[in-house]
Parts: C-alpha cells; structure tokens; sequence
C-alpha cells in the first residue's frame, strides 16, 4: 500500500482542489422569472389597480366568446347543421374569429402578466391553449378545402374533423373554467 506524506497529501489535495472547476452563477429558476414579470409596473399595475384585471378578464370573456362560438357554428355547419345553407356563405365568421382570437390574446397576455405563475405552472393552461390552437388549424384546413362557390357537401373524413373540432372548441371552454379552480402556485399574495 502506497502511503503519502502529509506534505504529498496535502500538495494532492490542493491539486485536487485547483482541479475542481469554479461553480458557475446559477442560472434563475422559473420561480425567478415569474417574481422578475410580477414586478414589473404593469403586472403590479394589473394586480393592484381596481378596474384593470376585471376589465382584461371581460375582454377575455368577450375574445373567447367572438372565437369559440364562430368555431363551434362553423364546426356543426361542416358537420351537416343547416345543410340548406352554402358553405362558403360561413367564411364570413372567420374575420369575427380573428377579431375575437386578438382580444383573447391581448387580454390573456394581460392577465397571464398579472400572475404568471398561477397560469404557467398549471398543466390546464397547456391543455386550454392546445385545444384552441387544434380546433383553430383544423377548421382553417376545412375551410380551405371546403369554401369554394358551389362545393359538394363535406365529405365524411370533413364531418369527423369538424366533430374533433368541436370537441376541442368544448375542451377548451371547459379547461379554461378549471383554470380558475386548479391553480397550484399563485406567489405574489
């Protein structure tokens, strides 16, 4: 067995030492960039202010109602509802959806700058967004296969997308309700 002298031992484990490499800064958790965003002025502005959070949530409420009902018409029309009625004469509900998707937008940016953490950290608010996002593509695909002057009827493989996609218009109401039920983390109270 190979024995060290205290002064080689100690001459090793300054090497040892030396060779050990520098703790880098650490990085800022998520914890650290929702605290950086919740002061903020506007986000203490959108807490604090009496009116400025109800205002933003109506607004919200009025975006999601002008985008989600336009896909659920727009769903059960490609599902066979109303089948008398042309299926380009519908295309008129895309602008009132874009309209209702930039208030919701706006307006959630608002209140997502409010308390980020209550929504960022909770799987809902991940569920919500992909439900809307995967409604609005679908029906984007169907209207630009299916709205031309004097189209046929919607084929059967149409109908089922436009159900997938009304389910997802409903999901998406639903897992935006729960948001204000399943929050975990809220951090500035």
């Amino acid at each position: 067995m190979l024995s060290l002298s205290k002064h080689e031992a100690g001459l090793t484990s300054a090497a040892a030492v030396a060779a050990r490499p520098l703790p880098m800064p650490s990085s800022p958790t998520m914890r650290d960039i929702f605290a950086a965003i919740e002061q903020t002025p506007f986000s203490i502005f959108m807490r604090e202010d009496f009116y400025a959070y109800f205002i933003a949530l109506i607004f919200h409420s009025i975006g999601m109602a002008l985008l989600i009902g336009g896909g659920i018409l727009l769903s059960l029309r490609f599902m066979g509802l109303a089948a008398a009625a042309r299926l380009e004469r519908f295309a008129g509900f895309f602008p009132v959806m874009w309209v209702g998707a930039g208030l919701a937008c706006l307006s959630g940016l608002a209140l997502l700058a409010a308390y980020p953490a209550k929504a960022l950290t909770n799987p809902v608010f991940g569920l919500k967004f992909v439900c809307l996002v995967a409604a609005s593509l679908i029906l984007w695909r169907l209207a630009r296969r299916h709205f031309t002057a004097g189209a046929q009827p919607p084929p059967q493989s149409a109908r089922i997308l436009a159900a997938i996609a009304l389910a997802l218009w409903l999901g998406g109401v639903v897992f935006g309700k729960l948001l204000l039920h399943t929050s975990t983390m809220l951090m500035v109270s």
